[in-house]
This record gives C-alpha cells, sequence and structure tokens, in this order.
C-alpha cells in the first residue's frame, strides 16, 4: 500500500509538472521577451539613427491592439506606418535637452525564420554639444508581458562616449545622459 501511495504522489507530480510546462509553451510562442535597439549618432553628418529588433509575434500581439485591421508586415499601408510611428512615439523614445525627438518609420526588414522584426527609422539630425541632456525611455511590450519583458538598448555616441548598454525594465526605463567630452 505504501508503494501505491508514492507511486501516485509521482504520478501526480509528474502530471502538474507537464501541466505547467504545457502551458507556459502554448500560452507564448517564445520564452524570452525581449527587444534590442540600437542608437548611433554620427558627429560628421549630426545625425542619429535608430534600430530596433523585435519579436514579430510580440510585435503583432501588441500593436494590432491599437490598429483597425492586423498588421501585414510584408505589406504596409500608409495607415500601419503611422500605426507604427505612434506605437513607437508612445513606447520608446529620446529627448534632448527636454524636447521630444519625433520617431519616423523608414523601413523594415522580416526575419521569418528567426521571429525577428528589425524596424529602421528616418535619421534625426541635431547638433549634439558638451552639457546637452539627453534622455531615453523605452517600455515597449511592458503592457502585454510585464516582468518578464526586457529592452536592451546600446548606444553609440563618439566621441562623447564609445558604447554605452542599458536594460530598459518595468521599474528602470529612463535613462539620462549628459553630454560630455569623453575623449578628455
Amino acid at each position: 500500500m505504501l508503494n501505491i501511495s508514492i507511486i501516485s504522489k509521482h504520478l501526480i507530480s509528474r502530471v502538474l509538472l507537464l501541466t505547467a510546462i504545457v502551458a507556459l509553451t502554448t500560452s507564448f510562442k517564445h520564452p524570452i521577451k525581449a527587444s534590442a535597439s540600437l542608437i548611433e549618432y554620427d558627429d560628421q553628418s549630426n545625425k542619429i539613427k535608430i534600430e530596433c529588433r523585435v519579436f514579430i509575434d510580440d510585435f503583432e500581439k501588441s500593436i494590432n491592439k491599437t490598429l483597425p485591421k492586423n498588421l501585414n508586415l510584408t505589406h504596409l499601408t500608409k495607415e500601419d506606418v503611422a500605426g507604427i510611428n505612434a506605437y513607437f512615439n508612445d513606447y520608446f523614445g529620446i529627448s534632448l535637452n527636454d524636447k521630444p525627438l519625433l520617431i519616423k518609420y523608414k523601413t523594415c526588414e522580416v526575419l521569418k525564420e528567426y521571429n525577428m522584426l528589425i524596424v529602421k527609422f528616418e535619421d534625426n539630425t541635431i547638433k549634439l554639444k558638451i552639457g546637452d541632456k539627453l534622455k531615453l525611455f523605452n517600455t515597449l511590450f511592458f503592457a502585454d508581458f510585464g516582468y518578464i519583458q526586457t529592452n536592451r538598448i546600446t548606444i553609440r555616441m563618439p566621441p562623447f562616449f564609445k558604447e554605452s548598454n542599458v536594460e530598459a525594465t518595468m521599474d528602470n526605463y529612463e535613462f539620462p545622459f549628459t553630454i560630455k567630452n569623453y575623449n578628455k
């Protein structure tokens, strides 16, 4: 009788574990909830270039809530582009001396085999100088995935600094920088 009880408990625990795994894997298409953004400043042309890499399914789930119809990433309409612009300007941004820089969609690359979307934005022309205050924020997908979402941002701004990497979370998603001459 004792062996049956131990076997029953073992079987029940395995069934519960299997049920939990199935529930988790069917509720998310992939276990990692992350985005990666790159912000580069070219001192010669005074341009900031922005690119965001997101999982296609996460992006579609999030943006389709704000659009009148589902997004077709391989054939974007004017309304789709306007929706992408509005979406990114709501959840991702840069301000210079407390003045927001408008983010405008330029192009995207769909990598279906990797479930990856690379969104590139038009360059913003700005002239950075010592003492300027730059602030970044990134709240992409926090409303959809909460604390399991992480957003990595790489900032390259020579000659002010070579590279800085930050990680946006639900509790820490704004990053202020004061422009300094880091070469001295």
